[in-house]
């Protein structure tokens, strides 16, 4: 076998090695200009949720207030995945936090779920929560899309800014009973209570 690669290698004449050669350093050459390009354009998405202002949702027109940046190893190296567990402001607010949380979905999955009342029974628990627990509590309310963001989470965020909310509507696979437990598997968090706008 040897004998025969020999024999076709001095058969092969300067011109046509130089010739083998440049297509040999020509897919050399393609094959890490795409490695380069894929990692360039992967490493252009890691950056992306850095750059996105945590402080506004694009449906609102106020800024909540800026939180300090953080160099946490669990906000920093796990933002994404910490941002599927709430928000990009809930995971900007680093370590140790203390949520009540609670799960507020609509008719399709609650029959007794009134909009008004359930809106009316929020703003009550907000207050209660402003009074009682003053001392860094952070309420975070899990919801589906029947709860609009330009008229009720909008207002709400910027005005309270110990409230987050935390649009479900992707992760509708998790039954909406159990939205608010969630917090109890975010490293984040450590304390949380749970509690519910919506019986049923």
């Amino acid at each position: 076998m040897m004998t025969a690669i020999r024999t076709f290698a001095s058969s092969i004449s300067t011109n046509n090695r130089r010739f083998i050669y440049l297509i040999f350093a020509g897919a050399f050459g393609s094959f890490m200009i795409f490695i380069i390009s894929s990692l360039t354009s992967s490493s252009a998405w890691v950056i992306l949720p850095l750059q996105i202002n945590y402080r506004q949702r694009p449906e609102c027109t106020c800024l909540r207030s800026e939180l300090p940046l953080l160099s946490s190893p669990l906000t920093s190296k796990q933002n994404d995945s910490q941002a599927f567990l709430c928000s990009e402001y809930a995971t900007q607010r680093g370590p140790h936090q203390r949520i009540i949380a609670i799960s507020l979905f609509g008719p399709k999955e609650n029959r007794i779920f009134q909009f008004n009342r359930s809106i009316n029974f929020l703003h009550a628990l907000i207050q209660d929560l402003n009074i009682r627990y003053s001392d860094g509590f952070i309420l975070r309310i899990h919801h589906d899309n029947t709860i609009n963001t330009a008229d009720i989470i909008c207002p709400i965020e910027c005005k309270h800014p110990n409230v987050d909310f935390c649009n479900m509507t992707h992760k509708l696979y998790i039954p909406p009973k159990i939205w608010r437990f969630i917090p109890a598997g975010d490293p984040l968090v450590d304390v949380i209570s749970f509690t519910t706008l919506n019986k049923g």
